[in-house]
């Protein structure tokens, strides 16, 4: 590959978003989370239920990936799965004590990573990314 053409944006985001993950695992890695449960986690805020869902909307992930990721931080007594009141085909998910207390710790890692990397570019250029972002985002289906 030469330095003179840029990468393909797709395979451009497709190897940051590894690199990123690997950060994040690195940096997290005493709380013992998959890539998909710090996903899942990163989504709630104490005290407020979300419907699978809006859980899924809001990870991206598979109903059956984000069923075994519930699965698992239920049994590690991060989060409480229940039936939903307002419609009890449905399910809701809650962060327990214990799962606040992970999912502080992941957002504030997150903070942290986008308030350096926000700080090397241009207001400008960021928001031109989070457009290409909603395009693709778009395009996918979401």
């Amino acid at each position: 590959m030469t330095n003179s053409a840029p990468p393909n944006l797709v395979a451009a985001i497709e190897a940051t978003v590894h690199r990123v993950l690997e950060k994040l695992a690195s940096e997290l890695a005493d709380l013992g989370l998959t890539h998909g449960e710090v996903n899942a986690v990163a989504q709630l805020e104490p005290g407020a239920p979300v419907t699978i869902a809006e859980l899924l909307s809001a990870t991206g992930q598979r109903a059956s990936t984000l069923t075994g990721v519930l699965d698992r931080l239920e049994r590690r007594g991060l989060v409480e799965r229940e039936l939903n009141p307002l419609d009890r085909r449905s399910f809701t998910v809650t962060l327990t004590k214990p799962g606040a207390v992970a999912a502080e710790r992941v957002r504030r890692t997150f903070r942290d990573i986008e308030a350096r990397v926000l700080a090397a570019v241009p207001q400008r250029s960021a928001r031109g990314f989070h457009d290409v972002l909603r395009e693709l985002d778009s395009w996918s289906g979401r």
